[in-house]
């Protein structure tokens, strides 16, 4: 990949649109469009794309143990304002529910590779 190429993917991972993106690394809006049509930078921009998001799970989840502390304690903080405990007791179920829903929805990927693979 040529070096203009790889500035064109950083600038479309820093930019929230193509057009922010093209002026960002130089080119004209349609040859970063060319770019995106073209199968090899398609490839290597989702890697990019996949590695950002790897790094910020991995930053989340860092993080994550405080921020179970921080709802634990608000929750049982008796000097905490009831709305202050009760917007803590929502973010706790809501995050729980959604880890449901993940857990689940790994659960039948798997069933479905499962079957896949038997074929």
């Amino acid at each position: 990949m040529t070096a203009r190429k790889r500035r064109a993917t950083v600038a479309l991972l820093a930019e929230p649109t193509v057009t922010l993106a093209a002026r960002r690394c130089g080119v004209k809006e349609r040859t970063l469009y060319r770019y995106l049509a073209d199968p090899v930078f398609k490839a290597e921009l989702r890697r990019r794309q996949d590695q950002s998001i790897q790094a910020a799970v991995a930053a989340l989840s860092g993080l994550s143990g405080e921020a179970i502390r921080t709802l634990r304690d608000t929750l049982t903080d008796p000097e905490a304002t009831p709305s202050v405990r009760l917007r803590a007791a929502v973010a706790v179920l809501q995050e729980r529910r959604r880890l449901g829903e993940l857990d689940d929805l790994r659960q039948r990927v798997e069933a479905l590779e499962g079957q896949w693979q038997k074929q």
